[in-house]
């Protein structure tokens, strides 16, 4: 004997989520995903890589010496450890980067970029360069995007202050 069980939609008073709340993080979420989207279509996966492998060559190489602590992997992407080592370890077993000790901290491991890696963010970078082309200069005029690059910068900056309190009271 088959068992149903029906439910009733529960009476909301008042309205939960208002526009004042969603109209700016909306527009956020929506553009996040829409660019996210348009650089791995037609940069990231073209350059033959993942992305998150892709923003870890990127990082790397614009990093002093091509190279950068693991831990600040995690703290640049806002990854666990976990999942950077992980990161790490699809990208050191595709030959990208290797794990080098930190001459400063015997604990630590540097992530640096092999020259397969160096090749990889080559082909990757004039892609990304389309990219950006066609969705913030061809749309954004001089002042607008730096206009855009300062909220953006601001709103980071904020929620990174909002973070590092909530950090320092555990």
């Amino acid at each position: 004997m088959e068992t149903t069980t029906q439910t009733r939609p529960v009476e909301l008073s008042g309205e939960l989520f208002t526009d004042r709340q969603l109209a700016p993080t909306g527009a956020l979420q929506a553009a996040h995903g829409a660019v996210r989207a348009v650089l791995v279509k037609f940069a990231v996966e073209p350059a033959g890589l993942d992305e998150g492998t892709a923003d870890l060559l990127v990082r790397l190489s614009k990093a002093s010496q091509h190279s950068i602590r693991g831990v600040e992997v995690g703290e640049q992407c806002h990854m666990s450890p976990t999942r950077v080592s992980r990161l790490v370890d699809r990208a050191e077993e595709a030959g990208l980067v290797e794990r080098l000790p930190d001459p400063d901290d015997r604990r630590a491991q540097q992530i640096a970029l092999t020259e397969a890696g160096d090749e990889a963010a080559r082909v990757l970078s004039p892609l990304m360069d389309e990219v950006i082309d066609e969705l913030i200069f061809e749309t954004l005029d001089s002042t607008e995007r730096r206009t855009f690059i300062g909220l953006l910068d601001r709103v980071h900056s904020r929620a990174i202050e909002l973070l590092e309190a909530d950090s320092s009271r555990e």
